[in-house]
């Protein structure tokens, strides 16, 4: 029997070995365990396991970031803009301008639902045209009241006046594809800018263009213009405006010229020409989810 520590061959049936001591207990030639040596594959680093797992961990592709089309202006995917033309409305102008004359002023309610549904009819926001069902029957009772108010409030109710009138103004603007009829009134078609909040506009709007030696004329007015159409709201949709100042004086410097050299012809024209600058800044600043808080 050899011993498993020297390799010493001894005799069969030998209890140690003759050259070591060692015990012979052990089976020939059995090679002991080695239970201190790593086992093959176990603790090892785990192939894949424990290492940075891919894909995992690191900035999702997409999310986190800012959601495309949302946070900026609401649109209908189309254009603004207004395609009435000067031509069209210096007919409009003289037609308007006999009958006032003739009915001496009578007939002024008439002539404004006339301007009002010209305008409307050839403004187009974000890609819906606008129509106006106002009529002039309505108007005029409209104006008696207030007429009436302004003579017993010794002229302070006159303040009110351009916020009513812009109330009743809206309330009869829709979009044409709604297939409106004269004398309907849209549930959410609303102004909610107050006579405080207008004449507080007007007031600051007054005094720098007195400071400015009239300066300042072409910044208040596009101010104004701005209140006006971010108080507007047609069919749910809450109108936006982001025309300048300098953008106003420009196209005015413009038209101012060519209305002197024409003598006076390009008025008509000029008109059309800011409409188209007006309504080319507009917008739908929020789409469908405004309610009429009156209602």
């Amino acid at each position: 029997m050899f011993c498993p520590n020297c390799g010493t061959n001894n005799a069969d049936g030998s209890q140690v070995c003759a050259n070591c001591g060692t015990p012979l207990g052990a089976p020939q030639g059995a090679a002991q365990p080695n239970y201190g040596a790593p086992q093959g594959g176990y603790g090892q680093p785990q192939g894949g396991y424990g290492q940075p797992q891919m894909g995992y961990g690191q900035p999702q592709m997409g999310y986190g970031a800012p959601q495309g089309g949302f946070g900026g202006p609401q649109t209908n995917n189309g254009l603004s803009y207004f395609d009435g033309e000067g031509g069209e409305y210096l007919v409009m102008y003289l037609v308007n301008l006999l009958v006032t004359m003739v009915t001496c002023g009578i007939a002024l309610p008439w002539v404004i639902v006339r301007n009002l549904k010209w305008r409307k009819s050839h403004t187009v926001i974000n890609g819906r045209r606008l129509c106006f069902t106002g009529t002039s029957g309505e108007l005029f009772k409209n104006y008696i009241i207030w007429w009436l108010l302004s003579i017993v409030t010794c002229g302070i109710y006159s303040i009110f006046v351009h916020v009513k009138m812009k109330e009743w103004e809206l309330s009869h603007t829709g979009y044409a594809d709604m297939n409106p009829v004269d004398g309907q009134t849209f549930m959410n078609s609303f102004y909610d800018g107050t006579a405080g909040e207008y004449f507080g506009v007007c007031l600051v709007a007054r005094l720098l263009i007195g400071l400015s030696c009239g300066i300042a004329s072409p910044w208040m007015m596009v101010k104004l213009m701005k209140f006006d159409f971010e108080h507007s709201v047609v069919c749910g949709d809450r109108i936006g405006f982001d025309g300048t100042g300098s953008q106003y004086w420009g196209e005015n410097a413009v038209i101012g010229l060519l209305i002197s050299i024409t003598c006076g012809i390009y008025g008509a024209w000029g008109i059309c020409k800011i409409n188209k600058w007006t309504y080319r800044h507009s917008f739908i600043a929020s789409q469908g989810n405004v309610y009429n808080p009156y209602t």
